[in-house]
């Protein structure tokens, strides 16, 4: 779990220790996310939604594509 010290106003230092961050769950599903959406929405962006192997759509090699967007026939 990552910390750090924090010098307050006072002079007075403080130890801050931050949580962990949870892993993203599937958009669709709610189970946990191992995949994004890599559907093109524009030149410079794709979708990028979170999803599980059982709602991803391959289209080849470590290309998928979302429940909400067709698989690309062109990449």
């Amino acid at each position: 779990m990552p910390c750090e010290w924090i010098k307050l106003p006072d002079g007075s230092v403080a130890h801050v220790r931050y949580a962990k961050r949870r892993a993203p769950k599937c958009q669709f599903c709610g189970a946990p996310s191992t995949k994004q959406c890599d559907y093109p929405l524009s030149k410079t962006k794709t979708c990028d939604a979170y999803m599980c192997d059982r709602c991803s759509k391959p289209f080849g090699p470590n290309v998928d594509t979302c429940p909400e967007h067709p698989v690309m026939r062109f990449f």
